[in-house]
């Protein structure tokens, strides 16, 4: 894009005309659309059709043309209408008539140099602060989104151990209108042991019937199905691609053969008699992560071991408790801290390992309808809550760590780039400054009509004020076409690093505003002080030396 800039303004300044030159912005702006659709085809016409998790190159390539074609088209854009812009403000009022000419280049009436220079530091600055705050917003909104995707909304439990007789309250969540679905919860703390790896994670017995609804567990199945959990014999009749194993970042899924020696899946143990004694009642299911299975080499209707510390009392103490389980899904939410720790099974299964006795559950998962209706379902049912000593906790106090986190880091790259437009308005005060240097004689001439110090400095200011107003314009304008292309093309992210397939945007008005209005006040500051000491020129001193 820059080349292409540079040689378009070189071949503009050997064109005398300004009537053909705008003619040439003309043109190769229309070149520009047409190479930014060309690329926009040519990417989708290489849009892999599964999931690839690695982009290809061409690919990347092809979605940067487009945005940086786009980004060159209106550029150029800018060349064509701005002179039409200035022409029109030269008749709004007096000041700004002056305030443009000082800004004007008088052959090409575009811009001079430092002016140039000027606006295109308060666009690059306003540019960037706009980018920075869609991409960090768009990866908040998304992180925000598999939070709330995995984990539930409103959770109701005790701060330590279980509590029983808990229907009533569940069915009394259940009725109130902002509840989309509510579910009881088994969980605890166990190790996870395969034949080659062992890993800790969180253990929870959930309801099939709503526990998907509630934490979205049925949607995120890669391979399985939630309801191999219900009915874990079905774990015996699977297809080749259920059994399939995941397959990692960096390895090689190799072919299997069977016993014909046809390619597919071998299932050597169904012909091998069973062990004497071996029990006839199926090993309960397992869901496991996508990153648990990788690192325990795992995939649906393999068997693990579950381990945990609290088992009965031996003669050396306490014993650790183990059960067999058979995987019977494998889940991909998006979140390496999800696949890597959380695993699932029947509540029953859960209870009777955890030796939860009459019924008891951990805790009561619900889920809203809208996720900023939780202070109200909080305080509805705080009441009943309290009254049987259990806490209720929304998602905002579940994750407000990670989220006052989030906000801060927003703050200070907010900080860090508005000081980038702030250095940038260094370069209005150095133009202004120059301006009142050279302009000396001619704001001479004014005060010596009749120009009042205040009208000398509402021209100055006015300068300063079209430097921002216009800079900025351009920048966050540019900004919001770039998230709008990127948002539409996107520009692919390789998933097994970023756990995202693409580069997240978030479009906030009100964001862009906020930077446009920061501009301009911060251009209107540099220019304060250059504005008064042109207004307190006296008219000798500025005929003295002409």
């Amino acid at each position: 894009m820059a080349v292409d800039l540079i040689i378009l303004w070189i071949v503009s300044r050997a064109v005398a005309s300004q009537a053909r030159r705008r003619w040439l912005y003309a043109a190769w702006m229309v070149g520009a659309v047409a190479l930014s659709f060309l690329c926009l085809k040519l990417a989708a016409r290489m849009e892999p059709r599964g999931f690839d998790p690695t982009p290809s190159l061409a690919l990347v390539a092809l979605r940067v043309g487009v945005l940086v074609s786009a980004l060159e088209a209106y550029f150029l854009s800018t060349l064509l209408w701005m002179p039409k812009l200035f022409d029109r403000l030269e008749k709004v009022a007096a000041e700004l008539t002056i305030a443009v000419r000082q800004l004007r280049a008088r052959k090409s009436g575009f811009l001079t140099v430092i002016s140039f220079l000027a606006f295109l530091g308060v666009g690059l600055g306003s540019f960037a602060l706009c980018m920075t705050i869609s991409i960090m917003g768009g990866f908040g909104n998304d992180l925000k989104h598999k939070i709330l995707g995995n984990n539930p909304h409103v959770v109701v439990d005790r701060e330590r151990g279980g509590f029983t007789d808990w229907q009533p309250l569940l069915r009394s969540i259940r009725a109130l209108p902002e509840v989309s679905a509510a579910t009881p919860l088994v969980q605890g703390e166990v190790m996870i042991t395969s034949q080659t790896n062992l890993s800790g994670v969180i253990l929870r017995g959930i309801d099939p019937a709503q526990g998907g609804a509630a934490i979205g567990l049925r949607r995120e199945l890669i391979r399985g199905r939630i309801e191999y959990l219900e009915d874990p014999a079905r774990l015996d009749h699977l297809s080749p691609s259920d059994r399939r194993p995941v397959v990692g970042r960096g390895e090689l899924e190799l072919p299997t053969t069977r016993l014909d020696g046809l390619s597919g899946f071998s299932d050597t143990g169904s012909l091998r008699p069973p062990p004497p004694g071996a029990p006839t009642e199926p090993l309960p299911g397992i869901v496991v992560g996508r990153e648990l299975a990788t690192n325990l080499h795992l995939a649906v209707g393999d068997e693990v071991r579950v381990v945990s510390p609290f088992g009965s009392i031996g003669p050396l103490g306490p014993m650790p408790k183990t059960k067999l389980f058979r995987v019977a899904g494998i889940f991909y939410s998006g979140m390496y801290e999800y696949d890597t720790k959380y695993a699932y099974v029947l509540i029953p299964v859960a209870q009777r390992f955890f030796n939860y006795r009459d019924g008891a559950i951990t805790a009561i998962e619900v889920r809203l309808r809208d996720v900023d209706l939780s202070d109200q379902v909080v305080a509805a049912v705080e009441a009943p809550a309290h009254a049987r000593s259990l806490r209720v906790r929304d998602w905002k106090q579940l994750n407000q760590n990670l989220f006052r986190a989030l906000k801060l880091e927003k703050l200070l790259i907010w900080l860090l780039l508005t000081v980038a437009i702030i250095v940038a308005s260094f370069s209005i005060v150095a133009t202004l400054l120059l301006l009142v240097t050279e302009k000396g004689r001619e704001i001479a001439v004014l005060k010596a009509m009749g120009a009042s110090d205040g009208f000398i400095t509402r021209v100055f200011l006015s300068v300063g004020g079209l430097i921002g107003v216009v800079g900025a314009l351009l920048g966050t304008s540019a900004a919001v076409l770039s998230a709008m292309v990127m948002k539409h093309v996107g520009i692919p992210l390789d998933p097994e690093v970023y756990y995202i397939d693409r580069l997240p945007v978030l479009i906030a008005p009100a964001d862009y505003s906020l930077v446009f209005v920061t501009s301009v006040g911060i251009c209107l500051l540099a220019a304060t002080f250059p504005a008064v000491l042109a207004g307190r020129l006296r008219p000798v001193e500025g005929l003295r030396f002409s």
